[in-house]
């Protein structure tokens, strides 16, 4: 190539190397963008699943009938059979386990309680 065409050769190349550094840094730059927005959609997300918690419909259940439910929860074993009433998996212990209001309820229930074999 002739002189003239390598000098203009060599402003496509600086001026594309300049180009590739100027992607390169707008790269970076959304790549930290979607880290920070990914980031407050994880925290929105997690923010919508305490409300929708706060406002889902066992909320507004009177205790008297999650007792009734509770009751029904103990199991009706024979009792020609050793059931494992201390296994943690099972009712009154994980109605326990559930939240704050239903382990008060649990806990102060003597009737949950009263078919523990020990």
């Amino acid at each position: 190539p002739l002189d003239v065409e390598l000098s203009a050769f060599r402003k496509v190349a600086e001026d594309t190397h300049t180009a590739l550094e100027d992607l390169d840094s707008k790269i970076v730059q959304a790549q930290e963008l979607l880290k920070n927005l990914l980031s407050a959609r994880r925290q929105a997300q997690s923010h919508l699943e305490d409300v929708k918690s706060i406002l889902h419909p066992i909320r507004s259940i009177p205790n008297e009938l999650l007792l009734e439910i509770f009751g029904h929860c103990i199991s009706k074993i024979p009792s020609d059979e050793d059931p494992d009433t201390l296994d943690p998996k099972g009712a009154p212990w994980l109605l326990a386990r559930v939240c704050h209001r239903w382990r008060e309820l649990a806990v102060n229930t003597p009737q949950l309680w009263m078919h523990l074999l020990l």
